[in-house]
């Protein structure tokens, strides 16, 4: 169980609140997850269908490949903050940032070998692949948007109480 001491904003009630959670990543990560991913998902989707009726399976892969790779990169980072909840202060921002350091290396190493490689270089389509990875990002921050939009967070959202002696 998470335990959070939390106060009334601008101390018009000087009333201790004890906010008792059964899992913080339950409540607060799993439906932004789920909403970012749905809309990461269904915008790689839209242009993977757009990239094969254009250019076929070469764009069809494409498209299809980096979304994946962004998905992959966006998923990897949740499963490492998922974790980085768990731990002390310090010790999770050292696996959050040396989690972003490696992700970004490996999905540099990764581009650079597909870059290199004739073999690869022959069967994607640059366009496609821009256009599949922009898409998916832009898909999995809309997915984030919408969800914060719309995530109810006990503490800021608890109905107004009149404080005693003031007029209703």
């Amino acid at each position: 169980m998470a335990y959070a001491r939390c106060y009334q904003p601008l101390g018009f009630v000087n009333e201790e609140v004890t906010v008792v959670s059964t899992s913080v990543t339950t409540h607060i990560f799993g439906p932004l997850v789920f909403s970012a991913a749905t809309g990461s998902l269904v915008a790689a989707a839209l242009c993977s269908v757009w990239a094969a009726l254009s250019d076929q399976a070469h764009g069809f892969g494409s498209a299809l490949g980096a979304a994946a790779l962004v998905f992959a990169y966006f998923v990897s980072g949740q499963l490492i903050e998922r974790v980085a909840l768990q731990l002390a202060n310090r010790q999770g921002m050292i696996l959050i940032v040396s989690g972003y350091i490696g992700r970004v290396a490996l999905l540099g190493v990764l581009l650079w070998w597909a870059l290199s490689s004739s073999m690869v270089g022959s069967l994607v389509s640059p366009l496609w692949v821009g256009a599949g990875a922009l898409v998916t990002v832009v898909g999995w921050l809309s997915g984030l948007i919408v969800g914060h939009s719309r995530m109810r967070i006990q503490v800021y959202d608890r109905p107004y109480v009149t404080p005693e002696g003031w007029d209703a």
